[in-house]
């Protein structure tokens, strides 16, 4: 190994000892090491899946455009919130989005400065048709493994989802209620 190559582990360590949260994981560096290595796969079959859509999207923009399916309809502030970026970055999403004809913009009847935004039938035709290619690629690798690994996968991978949706570090679209669209009054105390 080249001295200017450090282990992925030294590297997830030094990481972790600049995040006092972060440092009780400290001796769980491989446990670290495996879900940043998965999560590469995960990113991998995702932005795969995205690469023969038509239309073309990016990752972020199809991240948009699942959590404005997930809550029916988002105002564009409530979708930059959950997607951590200012209105404007979410705005311009939404220009791009709408021009590629998968998503609607509407004046909100209520308060004529808001924006409601929508899932066309083409956006939720493009969620699918990513979901199906995902599936198969995942399946494609799952079939290498033995059977009795993948329930032990199944399991572990369902532990970290539970672990992720008790947390509010992971997603801060659960602020919003699942199908109202209102965000919540409830704020992340620092």
């Amino acid at each position: 190994m080249s001295d200017d190559l450090v282990p992925v582990s030294e590297s997830i360590d030094a990481e972790l000892a600049d995040d006092d949260a972060a440092s009780m994981l400290a001796g769980q560096a491989d446990i670290v090491d495996a879900v940043l290595a998965a999560n590469r796969v995960f990113v991998a079959v995702a932005a795969g899946a995205l690469a023969n859509l038509d239309p073309e999207v990016t990752l972020p923009q199809f991240r948009a455009l699942v959590l404005i399916d997930i809550h029916t309809s988002m105002t564009v502030a409530q979708l930059a919130e959950a997607l951590g970026v200012v209105p404007s970055t979410a705005t311009r999403m939404c220009d791009r989005l709408v021009a590629k004809e998968l998503v609607d913009r509407v004046v909100d009847s209520e308060n004529r400065r808001q924006m409601t935004l929508t899932l066309r039938p083409e956006g939720r035709a493009l969620i699918a048709q990513s979901t199906r290619q995902r599936k198969r690629e995942i399946n494609r690798l799952l079939k290498s493994i033995p059977a009795d690994a993948q329930a032990e996968l199944a399991e572990a991978l369902g532990l970290l989802v539970q672990a992720a949706h008790g947390s509010d570090r992971t997603r801060a679209s659960r602020r919003l209620g699942p199908t109202s669209g209102k965000p919540s009054r409830e704020r992340k105390r620092s």
